[in-house]
Parts: C-alpha cells; structure tokens; sequence
C-alpha cells in the first residue's frame, strides 16, 4: 500500500518534498512493527490525499517547470552577458546592432555605448543590469565563449562524411496532430482535405535526420510524434494564463493578436485563444530551447517549417511557389520597448555572433532550392519586419521568430514552398513514397524527400566548401 502511495505522489508531485519527508519518518517508525506499520501506511495514504489537496499538481507544475519558461529575466541571467568582455570591438557591437539586429534602433534607450563599453539598463537610462567591455582592437578580441563552431572551426572532412562531427539540430516546428488548432496551422482546402504543418515539418525531420547521419553528423531531433514536448498539463493554463495576460501581456505572441481580431476581449473565447496560444507558442517552444539546453550542444539548428501566401488563412489558392530562409534578427521596436525577454535574446544572439554561421549555411541551402524547384523567393528585402544581412541574397533575410530567437547558437529557418499552390497540395497529399509517382501531370519525387535532400545538400556544400579553403 505504502509503494503504491508513493508513486501516486510522485507520480503527481514530483518536485514536492514534503511527502518524502512524510515518507522517511514514516519508515523510520514502522521499522519492525507490522501491525503499525500498516496503520502508518493508512496514514500515508490519507496524508497523500491530504497533499494532493493542498498542493494541486498544476500548482506545483506551475513554480517548477512554467516558472523558469514564462518569468521575466533575473539579474543573474543579464549579468551572464558580462562573459563576453573583450570579444567585440565598439565597432562591430554597433555594426551587428543596427545592420541586422535592431535595425529599427529601439533598443538605445536601453544601452548606453561608449568607446570602453556598453552598459544595459532595464529601464531607459536607469537601473543598470550588466555592463560589456569591448576590446580595443579586432586582433585584441577574444574568442566568445560559445558551445557552437563555426564553419571555418570545424577539422577537415572526407569527401564521403562532410558533416563528420558536426552537431545539429533539427527542430520540425509546431506540434501537428490534435494540436494542429492550437498551432493554428490546419487549414482545409477543398478538394485537398486538411493540412496540417507540424504533420509535414515532421515527415520532413525524421528524413532529414536520416540524410544527416548518413554524411556523419550528430543529429538531435526535438521532437519525435505530433506531441508536445512541455511536459505540463495544457488544459490547466486558467492561472497562468490570467496572469500573463495581466501582468506581461508583452509575452503574448502576434499570433494571438492576429486570432482574436475579431472576438470579443475577455470573452470566453477569447481566453480559450489565449490559453492555446500560451502553450502552443510560447511554452511549447521555449521548452523545446531548453530540451536542447540541458541535452545537446548544437553548431547549427535547422528550423523547418513550410510556407504559405496570405490566402491560406481562408482556405484561398494561389497559382505560384516562393522559397525563403531566415536568419537571426530585425527585432521589432515594440517588441523590444515591452519585452525584457526579447531584449535579453537579441543581445545573447549579438554577442554569440551567430550570423556569419547562419548567412554561409542559409545561402548554400537557398541555391539548392532554387536550382531544384525554380521557384523565386518571398520579396521581403528590408521590410517592416526583416533585413537584408551581409553575405546574404534575396532568398535569405533576417526576422525575428520565436524559433530562431529561443535557441541558442546560430539557427537557420528553412520555409520553402507555399502549401496553398495546387501543385504543391497534390504533392503533399501524395505523402512521402520513394522514387517518383505521377503527380499533377507527371513524374515527381516525394516533396518530402525533395526538402529533405536539399537541406542535406546545402548543408553539405556550406561545410564542405569551407574545407576546402581551411
């Protein structure tokens, strides 16, 4: 009886200590006495209920494992950016700042940037959180101390293996299965049936990982099923929810604005939104970052989600395909003047110099596509929410995603083909096969394997290119 209690209140509260407590003197006590022993083991389990009561699992969930995913950052976390003294000049601080970062400069009033250092405040000119000094010179900067490689740093590779050693991961976004509505990416097309694009990106994944190892890399996949990765109760979020929507409704993502436009605010639906947006976008991801964090020391992360025109929001079609790939930046000014978390992750991203890795690998995969499917890319440019990066091209700029800004090191967004262009959907209704089928007209590869082989190829071309020239 004791056993079975005990894993009840794992089980259930798994970060509580009290009932191990309870547990320990328990035992203590009944060492020998059967009789009383067994009246002490109805007392446990009434002591169980007792806690259980008390203690509510979504509770305790909530202070364990949402606490550290949805707080503001602690000055412990600021004053980690103070690692990265002396590995930038004020120069290329500023020039990283405004050319792909903050392009649109609402990040100043928090700095405060002289030729020795920049110092960040929480508030406009006041409260400092961390000051980082610059080096003198270029030849004066220190290495950063980062987990990743860059391409350059990578040992020569075979001819057979040239991704030997590396280490990426591959997170297929969203979630996909019965969570396709709390992504808000399931649409019905008629004629076609539902799409649902966490189900694609991981197809897509499971191939790429396949293709990875077999040119030698180590691949750390973030999800295997259309389940999620946060291990709390979804449909226990009521407490969470209200208290982020009233004290930092700065975490809410844009895809929560753009899903109750038109409903009515504090309805019951509204909130519903609210609370699958939470998870599905915020919890969710960040969970994922964190996964990564605590289990696998990454070069490179491959984001892979699919694309769509503006149409698809109605089910609409449209008769053309785009290609386009992100990189880390372009943060928006609102977003940076309310969200402290948005501001830690551009400096941490800035620091760790992650857009030399990120622009060399994204171009390399674009040419793959564009020399496969044909296909031009999204004409974003410098746009209200993306730039232009140096070293890139058209078919690869800078955007802030909630994927490219929560992992570390350098991530590169692949979001190729537009799911509502009807070639495109008897593709992906066709599912995964090998070889080719009569698709649309004619013979045709798995699109499946197509976004698969040319990730693994461009990837192959970034880091084998870089070894030739070593």
């Amino acid at each position: 009886m004791q056993n079975i209690c005990n894993s009840i209140a794992r089980a259930a509260l798994p970060e509580c200590h009290i009932l191990v407590a309870m547990e320990k003197m328990l035992i203590s006590r009944t060492s020998g006495l059967n009789g009383r022993g067994f009246m002490d083991g109805q007392i446990f389990k009434l002591l169980c209920v007792v806690a259980l009561l008390l203690f509510p699992a979504s509770s305790l969930k909530s202070q364990t494992v949402l606490q550290p995913l949805l707080r503001d950052p602690s000055r412990a976390d600021w004053s980690s950016l103070g690692r990265f003294s002396g590995t930038l000049t004020r120069a290329e601080f500023e020039e990283r700042l405004m050319e792909v970062f903050d392009p649109f400069h609402a990040l100043g009033p928090f700095l405060q940037i002289t030729d020795s250092s920049v110092r960040v405040f929480a508030a406009p000119g006041r409260d400092e959180l961390v000051e980082v000094r610059f080096a003198s010179s270029p030849q004066q900067a220190k290495r950063p101390p980062v987990t990743f490689r860059t391409v350059s740093e990578i040992s020569r590779r075979s001819a057979f293996k040239p991704l030997a050693g590396l280490r990426l991961v591959i997170e297929p976004a969203d979630i996909g299965g019965k969570w396709g509505g709390w992504d808000d990416r399931s649409t019905f097309y008629r004629g076609y049936g539902r799409i649902q694009e966490g189900d694609l990106n991981l197809t897509v994944a499971k191939l790429l990982q396949q293709n990875l190892r077999q040119l030698g890399a180590k691949v750390f996949l973030t999800r295997s099923s259309a389940e999620p990765v946060a291990t709390y109760d979804p449909h226990r979020l009521d407490e969470e929810t209200r208290e982020i929507l009233a004290r930092q409704i700065y975490t809410m993502p844009p895809a929560f604005y753009e899903r109750t436009r038109n409903v009515p605010k504090n309805s019951e639906r509204w909130f519903a939104i609210a609370k699958e947006v939470l998870f599905a976008k915020v919890i969710e991801q960040r969970s994922r970052a964190a996964k990564v964090r605590r289990y696998f020391k990454p070069d490179l992360t491959i984001v892979l989600q699919h694309d769509a025109s503006p149409e698809s929001a109605r089910g609409g079609l449209v008769a053309f395909n785009r290609n386009i790939f992100f990189v880390s930046g372009a943060y928006q000014a609102r977003e940076l003047k309310t969200d402290p978390h948005q501001r830690l992750r551009l400096l941490s991203k800035l620091f760790e110099n992650v857009t030399p890795t990120e622009t060399a690998v994204a171009v390399r995969i674009a040419a793959r596509f564009r020399a496969v499917t044909g296909d031009p890319p999204v004409r974003y440019g410098n746009s209200a929410n993306t730039r232009t990066v140096p070293g890139g091209n058209a078919y690869v700029v800078a955007r802030n995603l909630a994927f490219n800004r929560e992992h570390d090191g350098p991530v590169v967004v692949t979001e190729p083909y537009f799911m509502n262009e009807p070639v495109t959907l008897q593709r992906l209704v066709a599912g995964d096969y090998r070889g080719t089928r009569i698709v649309a007209g004619r013979p045709r590869e798995s699109i499946f394997r197509e976004y698969a082989n040319n990730v693994t190829a461009g990837l192959a071309d970034a880091y084998r290119q870089t070894a030739k020239t070593d």
